[in-house]
């Protein structure tokens, strides 16, 4: 196989059939989707099992013993599993064109790199039938490019464009070599949310040669049960985020302990970090706004506490005090 697509999938049964169509409508043809299903309690796995005859012994059906919470383990799973050159990942709520795993296969393979940066992707909304679909590029109009580019292959300057928004850290606008990913042990973090900003990070460090590709070929459905849509009560919100600012902050600090340039350069070693603090804490702001401070206090108090890391907690105040003038804007 020359493509493994893996496609991890909880309770997705009212998106999985217009995802698994898209791939099965795919221009190129040389491909295995691997559905890894997170112990759903609908109907997702048989609706999958109804695909089976479309791909001609191309589709693996993987039930998890257990939920896991998150795509992070079912991705994981599937990379594991995979007998692809190279790996792509596509969420079970969102489809591709029909030209995409062949247009993403040539582009690889003309410029011989390890990752291909998607550039650009579509936004739909869940309805109507068929979708009315929305162009946008996922970089600020400051990184937009109109051709084919190769990303500098300078650590400093991919850090510092990284924390400028130069690079989308979604899962979904990357298509990477398998033996990449493998060789350099780059798994998704055990965390949910903010699991594909970590990895993002793991591969723009370690990536030898990447392209970024300026075409829209993942459409992206605005799905309301979506981590980052799903409505939850404010202490819900604080308490999701700050979880994975503190496993997602340490997955980062020993990550870099493992880099010589970030060993060596602590004021990069700054830039990672609160580039994924300020991605976290984002999310957060408007409920911190919502929120007597007390009550604020107490939640992050709870988490940290359990995390029982110290320097950790100090970085998070230290954080904290830069948002306060966000939070009184």
């Amino acid at each position: 196989m020359k493509i493994s697509v893996i496609v991890p999938v909880y309770n997705a049964a009212r998106y999985l059939p217009v995802c698994l169509e898209s791939l099965a409508i795919q221009t190129f043809d040389d491909f295995e989707v691997i559905v890894v299903d997170d112990c759903s309690t609908d109907n997702s796995a048989a609706i999958a099992e109804s695909f089976l005859p479309r791909f001609d012994g191309r589709l693996r059906i993987v039930m998890l013993p257990e939920n896991t919470g998150g795509a992070a383990v079912p991705r994981n799973v599937g990379v594991d599993l995979a007998r692809g050159e190279y790996i792509f990942f596509l969420d079970a709520d969102d489809f591709l064109i029909d030209t995409a795993l062949e247009e993403l296969f040539n582009a690889a393979e003309s410029y011989r790199v390890q990752v291909v940066y998607i550039e650009r992707g579509y936004l739909c909304g869940e309805e109507p039938v068929p979708y009315e679909m929305t162009e946008v590029s996922w970089n600020p109009p400051q990184f937009v490019f109109t051709e084919p580019t190769l990303e500098t292959d300078d650590m400093a300057e991919r850090i510092t464009r990284l924390a400028h928004r130069a690079t989308a850290p979604r899962t979904c606008t990357k298509f990477l070599r398998r033996d990449f990913l493998v060789d350099n042990d780059i798994k998704f973090p055990k965390m949910n949310p903010a699991e594909d900003v970590v990895w993002t990070i793991k591969i723009l460090c370690l990536a030898k040669k990447i392209l970024r590709l300026p075409a829209a070929l993942y459409v992206y459905r605005m799905n309301d049960d979506s981590v980052t849509r799903k409505k939850r009560t404010p202490e819900q919100i604080l308490n999701l985020w700050t979880r994975s600012l503190v496993i997602g902050t340490e997955e980062i600090a020993d990550f870099m302990d493992g880099i010589e340039f970030l060993r060596t350069h602590p004021t990069h070693r700054l830039t990672l970090l609160n580039f994924f603090a300020d991605i976290t804490f984002h999310y957060m702001t408007d409920t911190l706004k919502a929120l007597a401070p007390e009550e604020a206090y107490e939640i992050f108090r709870r988490v940290l506490k359990e995390s029982g890391n110290g320097a950790l907690i100090a970085y998070l105040l230290t954080m904290n005090n830069l948002y306060r003038n966000e939070l009184t804007k």
